[in-house]
């Protein structure tokens, strides 16, 4: 009996490590989010939005929400796509969200925007505030005052998908649609268009220094409006975890206001 105990205390001896071992490593794998959590896809836009997105997968955007990425030790995928189907592939769920997203009623029936306990959107946990611009052909009638735009006899050239679109048409204006920017300031230029009104501050850097553009446009001092720009949710993948994208949405909002990240901003004149 006592030579049968002892050979059952060696096993228990010998197994016992590799018995510890084994629940460590299930301990870890279960309470680990990098590893228990699935990657979270996320769109924005594959026109350059400088300094904010470049498709390249460059910019102060994306670079703030790898930071938000690292404090959570969660793991985002970035993907540039075409707007429109950034927020089609958001509605139907393939996605999990999309950065660069302003609110609207439509936008707000298929993804979740971080809100306040009222139900307002939080416009502190925004990426950050963008102005859109209205741009002019010099021999353009149009005048804009800051709350009205009149004299307008063209269709309105605006960035595809984008929400001005849908405020224009609204107020009662025909638009015009364009895939870039570059594109909507080329109709302007050669008069094909009288007012163009685009959003991010890449257009105004094209504006300015393109001299086949600068000779023959020019920008309003006033902005058309001011937009708090979101990391938005799809509805399907808010309803699995809130509380996941609730911690995403309070960390960009940390993240964003930090010594380090203003410094950034500070350093691309925008603060």
């Amino acid at each position: 009996m006592k030579i049968k105990l002892d050979l059952f205390s060696a096993s228990v001896a010998m197994f016992a490590p590799r018995t510890s071992l084994f629940f460590a490593l299930v301990f870890l794998l279960c309470s680990s989010p990098a590893l228990s959590q699935t990657t979270l896809k996320f769109c924005y836009e594959d026109e350059a939005q400088i300094p904010w997105t470049r498709p390249d997968g460059s910019g102060l955007t994306i670079e703030l929400l790898k930071r938000v990425e690292e404090k959570l030790n969660e793991r985002f995928e970035f993907i540039a796509k075409p707007w429109k189907r950034c927020q089609e592939e958001v509605r139907t769920g393939v996605l999990d969200g999309y950065f660069g997203a302003g609110v609207s009623e439509e936008r707000q029936r298929f993804s979740v925007y971080p809100s306040l306990p009222d139900g307002q959107v939080d416009v502190s946990s925004a990426l950050h505030i963008d102005r859109t611009r209205v741009f002019l052909h010099n021999d353009s009638a149009v005048t804009w005052d800051g709350k009205n735009l009149l004299q307008v006899k063209k269709p309105i050239v605006v960035q595809r998908g984008y929400l001005i679109g849908n405020m224009l048409v609204k107020q009662g204006f025909k638009i015009r649609e364009v895939r870039t920017l570059n594109e909507g300031l080329r109709l302007l230029a050669n008069n094909d268009a009288e007012v163009a009104i685009l959003q991010g501050i890449e257009a105004l850097h094209l504006a300015k220094q393109d001299v086949q553009l600068n000779t023959v446009i020019h920008i309003h001092p006033l902005a058309f409006v001011s937009l708090p720009l979101h990391l938005a949710i799809s509805r399907h993948s808010y309803q699995r975890d809130p509380q996941r994208f609730q911690m995403i949405w309070n960390t960009i909002k940390s993240t964003r206001n930090s010594a380090s990240y203003q410094q950034q901003l500070e350093a691309e004149n925008l603060r």
